[in-house]
């Protein structure tokens, strides 16, 4: 009998210690904390990343008071705009190409250099001039300079022209004509490379001392982006969306933004920096405002869209992250120690260039020489 009851006390023993084990177990199977900081991660999401560095090129120096450079017309090879010396009229086109040991000179060309645009697939340079009555536009070709006038139209009137820019699918080129006199003729000029059509829309909705400073049409040429300083109320950088259609330019939102670069990210949606440093993403589709990034001071996507390149307020670092949906992910500092004025991706997303100014510790350290010229570097992604 006493066997019995032990062996009945040892079994509700082991019962009690399996179903506090079973317990404990449950537990730690249904808590689970994540964590959004992103030094927090483990130490093994570097292998993880799809964002790692694998080799940093230093640029060979160019006097940016010169020129700068446009972009990329391969993944190897990158293009820019500068000014022939002794010839103001006149700017020639160089090549960096890799290892991205030394620039050679290309082409030259006639105009104002700093007006001309880059296609974003690299293969045209779109260039518009103004001939007594009439305004052309030129398309040339990176690869052998060829020139092949596109749109010629008379813009009745006085003007004068802003920054031309393309869609981001390299279809259509997009520019303002304004009246300094009168504001009700200013228009929004867009050419369609596929069609060859042009179409010229005016821009209802602005008033008299209105400053319009640049626009982004759409891939679609549906709509555009016009940034203006707008001085009725806000005397403010404001950035406006609107339809092009029958015509008219008709404007549909309005935010006040930075006096910084907006881009479409497909053809309803797009990103802009506001004046309180957020960089916010704006889908014409639902009117929906999202917030990307935190106090951002400068960005640039990739040709895709699947990645971004940054700089915050008060840092000296560029950060890169993939995006997905409407969240950074596996961002973190790819270098320090320059101010980007210039940034370009890659058209395959491999390498991105950036160029700006020095970020000094020391005010001892400041050069004296007044130079204009500013560091370059070519950083390569795994």
């Amino acid at each position: 009998m006493l066997k019995t009851s032990g062996r009945l006390g040892l079994s509700l023993l082991c019962l009690l210690i399996l179903l506090l084990t079973a317990c404990g177990t449950r537990y730690q199977n249904e808590t689970v904390i994540i964590s959004g900081d992103e030094m927090s991660e483990p130490a093994n999401q570097e292998l993880l990343s799809p964002v790692q560095v694998q080799k940093i090129y230093r640029l060979p120096d160019e006097n940016t008071d010169n020129g700068y450079w446009l972009g990329w017309t391969s993944s190897d090879s990158l293009i820019g705009s500068f000014k022939n010396t002794g010839f103001p009229e006149r700017y020639k086109l160089k090549e960096l190409a890799y290892p991205f040991e030394e620039s050679k000179n290309i082409i030259q060309s006639e105009g104002d250099h700093s007006r001309i645009a880059l296609s974003p697939d690299g293969d045209q340079i779109a260039d518009v001039h103004t001939h007594q009555t009439t305004i052309t536009t030129t398309l040339m070709s990176t690869k052998d300079g060829k020139k092949t006038e596109v749109d010629t139209f008379d813009p009745k009137g006085q003007s004068y022209l802003q920054t031309m820019s393309w869609s981001e699918n390299s279809q259509m080129i997009g520019y303002l004509v304004q009246d300094p006199v009168q504001y009700e003729k200013d228009t929004l000029r867009v050419y369609d490379t596929k069609t060859k059509l042009s179409q010229s829309y005016s821009l209802q909705g602005f008033g008299p001392g209105d400053t319009l400073l640049d626009a982004q049409v759409s891939n679609d040429g549906r709509s555009a982006l016009i940034k203006l300083f707008e001085t009725r109320q806000s005397r403010s950088i404001t950035l406006v969306l609107g339809k092009l259609a029958d015509g008219h330019f008709e404007a549909k939102y309005k935010h006040q933004m930075a006096d910084k670069q907006m881009t479409w990210i497909s053809e309803d949606q797009f990103a802009f920096l506001g004046r309180d440093d957020t960089l916010y993403e704006y889908d014409q589709r639902n009117g929906e405002l999202s917030v990307i990034l935190e106090r951002v001071f400068t960005f640039e996507f990739s040709p895709d869209k699947k990645f971004i390149a940054y700089t915050l307020q008060d840092e000296d670092a560029v950060y890169v992250g993939k995006i997905q949906g409407r969240n950074v992910l596996y961002n973190g500092p790819v270098y320090r120690g320059i101010l980007p004025s210039n940034m370009k991706w890659s058209s395959d997303n491999t390498r991105l260039f950036i160029q700006g100014p020095r970020t000094f510790t020391n005010s001892n350290s400041i050069p004296h020489d007044n130079s204009t010229k500013e560091p370059a570097f070519i950083i390569e992604f795994k």
